[in-house]
């Protein structure tokens, strides 16, 4: 719409007037959408990194954890919620990373008719917007310390592998390479992986762990010496027993430590 200044006033070119007969059509028909948070909820097992998957339906494979964030929240506090709702943890880093939202992504009626709900649901799907678009979030998490409990459904979950990953749905493939790669670049300038550590743990233990994430080795005493540079792992004076070679000294992660130099702008990188 084409405006101009005419003696102290704005005045809308004449040539725009018929614009404005179309907007309660634009709100409908271009505003109308549904706004969702998916869940990349990361974790090594078997040394592999894996993600956690649902499937609600059998009818069509899985999905990553999500849902539509409510009105009277924002984006943080319903990944906050999903997170709590599927592992029953709470004071996890979680990190938004990307929003996805190609017109294309997401089918209702493509959803229902392969569910087998279409029939009973034609009447509403005039209703729902053809429009769903997804903010992405990740999160490391202990596998050891949750029971994944589904969602709405009661849906069964199970733990993919990265690099195998069964089928997913609509752009869940994407949003889970998108998700690694950010946590791959965030590894490098933050130890965000304190949440899989346990409370005592060997310098090639947590390299191991690196390793696995970046999926690419690591030179040893380069590592090390960064990670003991960062100052937020406290060696302990004890050793590491039941080992083949050398006993490694065990360190504990102050996270106390790391908040303080998070807050003082102290840069981590690898």
């Amino acid at each position: 719409m084409i405006f101009y200044l005419w003696k102290n006033k704005i005045y809308i070119h004449p040539m725009e007037l018929k614009d404005l007969r179309s907007i309660s059509i634009w709100k409908k028909e271009k505003l109308e959408l549904n706004i969702s948070v998916d869940c990349v909820l990361l974790t090594v097992r078997d040394k592999k990194l894996k993600v956690l998957l649902n499937m609600p339906f059998p009818e069509v494979g899985y999905f990553l954890p999500g849902g539509f964030i409510m009105t009277d929240e924002d984006a943080d506090a319903a990944a906050i919620r999903i997170l709590h709702q599927r592992t029953g943890l709470d004071h996890i880093y979680l990190k938004q990373f990307r929003a996805f939202s190609d017109p294309g992504r997401f089918s209702y009626p493509t959803l229902f008719r392969n569910i087998g709900w279409e029939k009973h649901l034609m009447e509403e799907l005039h209703t729902l917007s053809e429009r769903m678009i997804s903010i992405g979030y990740f999160a490391l998490v202990n596998a050891e310390l949750i029971q994944p409990t589904g969602g709405d459904f009661q849906e069964s979950t199970t733990w993919g592998d990265i690099e195998h990953l069964p089928e997913l749905n609509f752009d869940h493939e994407l949003i889970i390479t998108e998700a690694v790669d950010a946590l791959r670049r965030e590894l490098y300038f933050r130890p965000v992986l304190y949440n899989l550590l346990p409370e005592k743990f060997t310098m090639p233990e947590l390299q191991n762990l690196y390793e696995i994430i970046l999926g690419k080795p690591l030179d040893r005493g380069s590592f090390q010496r960064k990670m003991l540079r960062w100052d937020v792992f406290e060696r302990l004076e004890e050793r590491r027993s039941g080992v083949a070679h050398k006993r490694p000294f065990l360190y504990r992660f102050n996270k106390e430590k790391y908040t303080t130099a998070l807050q003082k702008g102290i840069h981590f990188a690898i």
